[in-house]
């Protein structure tokens, strides 16, 4: 009992100053929610390609590292966004062109490739989304962040306490639909939340927060499952040691970056139909 309060401390310690270190980066500014999420992606890009090595798959992090920074400079030097199109096409063709030449087994090629699909552009969608303007940029975010992980929190107590039916007992026996259902409750309710703490910053409707929540959490429990998926088939507990409590970039992160396209595609939505295409 007392090792298991001691892991729920350090785990809420971590979770607050990851909370305290996201808010700050995105409400200073560009570069500093850009900088972020390019450090982040890719630290997650590293991990999941550590995870793949346990399964034997020889991938390489370093290319979806690379063109992860080069497509932040162009967004932070606002480039037009052909270069970044352009970047990306040229780093998969050499690295097929590189496992032509030294004869890469094509697992190991499709893995450094899955990389850079997962969760290398799942973080510079994020990064895209942190060189916004403030008024989109917050209220972007912040459905993610507190959509997903209130999703998460509230699936956890709630399937502790009345959890019966097993949701995917062979990805994450502890999962159950009960606990499902209710982190969806929870992490859509946490829209209203949202609408009156962001009330002084933009003038949203709470018709907007509560729909992307929605979204949000069950794109990000989907989200949960699949890195769930992965871990299960390298049979690791978590990606990595980073955040003490929590395991690595990918463990904290794995919900948001399923949740981050629904949220941006709502909102995207909703500003075109109004405002005119975000910017």
């Amino acid at each position: 009992m007392q090792i298991q309060k001691s892991s729920t401390l350090t785990r809420t310690i971590t979770g607050v100053i990851l909370v305290l270190v996201f808010g700050a980066c995105v409400a200073l500014g560009r570069y500093t929610s850009v900088a972020f999420f390019a450090v982040f992606g890719c630290i997650a890009c590293v991990e999941l390609a550590n995870a793949l090595h346990v399964m034997k798959i020889r991938s390489s992090p370093w290319p979806a590292c690379i063109l992860l920074v080069l497509i932040c400079a162009a967004l932070l030097l606002k480039l037009p966004s052909a270069w970044s199109i352009i970047a990306l096409a040229v780093m998969v063709l050499a690295v097929l062109m590189y496992a032509l030449f030294f004869k890469v087994e094509y697992e190991n090629v499709l893995g450094t490739l899955s990389i850079i699909l997962y969760p290398m552009l799942s973080f510079l969608l994020f990064a895209y989304v942190g060189e916004m303007e403030l008024n989109h940029r917050v209220p972007i975010l912040s459905v993610v962040a507190f959509a997903a992980n209130l999703c998460d929190i509230g699936a956890y107590f709630i399937g502790r306490w009345f959890g019966k039916h097993k949701l995917a007992p062979e990805i994450s026996p502890k999962k159950t639909i009960e606990g499902s259902v209710g982190g969806m409750i929870v992490g859509t309710l946490s829209g209203i939340l949202l609408y009156f703490i962001l009330k002084p910053i933009v003038e949203l409707p709470l018709a907007l927060y509560l729909v992307s929540c929605f979204l949000c959490s069950a794109a990000g429990e989907i989200g949960d499952l699949c890195a769930s998926m992965i871990k299960r088939q390298a049979n690791i507990k978590d990606y990595g040691k980073l955040l003490p409590g929590h395991g690595g970039v990918m463990d904290r992160f794995d919900s948001m970056a399923f949740a981050l396209p629904i949220a941006l595609l709502s909102f995207e939505l909703y500003f075109v139909l109004l405002e005119g295409p975000i910017a």
